[in-house]
């Protein structure tokens, strides 16, 4: 049996309406307001959906170690683990 690096990504989408005089005006208005708290992201509302990727090829548990499938919680990987 082996252990897998494995990310879960929640997407969540909020559609507003922005008054500004281009796409770039516009963009900067939406990310001001978003950080302004104009506008709040909720999951419960916002949800657009998962992704589940498998990161790596897997390490082999070695002798000894726990064998049955489990879930190993609370390890933040870097952003550079989660890339490499």
């Amino acid at each position: 049996m082996k252990v897998y690096k494995v990310a879960v990504m929640e997407y969540y989408r909020k559609v507003i309406s922005v008054e500004a005089e281009s796409e770039k005006a516009a963009h900067q208005r939406a990310w001001d307001a978003y950080n302004n708290v104009e506008f709040v992201v909720i999951p419960e509302n916002d949800y657009d959906g998962t992704e589940i990727y498998v990161l790596d090829e897997g390490k082999e548990i070695q002798e000894g170690e726990k064998r049955e499938p489990h879930i190993i919680e609370g390890y933040a990987y870097t952003k550079e683990e989660l890339n490499s």
